[in-house]
């Protein structure tokens, strides 16, 4: 049983799991997009422009047209080079081969029932945006990436996300499905 095959039917453990990180650091960086934060500014910076100049609906629409074509082909590329490798467009591989570096993010790993569940303190993203005053912009590219990526790389990948700019929390929550059984009622797919 290849790693797709056995996320879908047993979901994720800290066993299957244990090797995500010490095959992170064979792969190196790789894969990985440096400067998260200017990126971040420049996203934002646009965003406030377009939705200055088009108002808030127009502005939103193109923005997230752009967000969802750029995290598509996010998607698409991490899974060219993991299909490249021989491998399956696994969740673990997704993680292994991801194009950004985990040390953007401070998070607090959970397993749920099979579903990892990630909670996010610390963002690089959203904290160079807010550094610009930009932060209710930058909230644009998070409520719609992530699910982009995940479709342009496995769209049988579920993920549920509550932002801290829907919840007022001081953290975001994913949580990555995998396990057949627990995709049956979750509407995980981004507006």
């Amino acid at each position: 049983m290849n790693d797709l095959e056995r996320e879908e039917l047993h979901g994720f453990s800290w066993w299957y799991l244990k090797d995500v990180l010490p095959r992170k650091k064979i792969a190196g960086t790789r894969y990985h997009t440096p400067g998260f934060g200017l990126a971040a500014q420049l996203f934002a910076a646009f965003a406030k422009e377009a939705m200055e100049r088009l108002g808030p609906e127009q502005g939103e629409a193109v923005v997230k047209q752009a967000v969802q074509h750029f995290g598509r082909e996010r998607g698409r590329s991490i899974a060219k080079a993991v299909a490249g490798m021989g491998k399956p467009l696994s969740f673990k591989n997704w993680l292994i081969y991801s194009d950004i570096s985990s040390d953007n993010f401070g998070f607090l790993p959970n397993i749920d029932n099979g579903d990892l569940v990630l909670q996010v303190r610390n963002c690089t993203f959203i904290q160079a945006a807010r550094q610009w005053g930009l932060g209710d912009y930058g909230a644009l590219y998070c409520k719609y990436a992530d699910h982009a990526i995940l479709e342009g790389y496995n769209p049988d990948i579920v993920l549920k996300l509550e932002t801290r700019h829907e919840t007022g929390r001081d953290c975001c929550l994913f949580r990555y499905i995998m396990k057949q059984a627990n995709k049956q009622g979750s509407d995980g797919a981004g507006d």
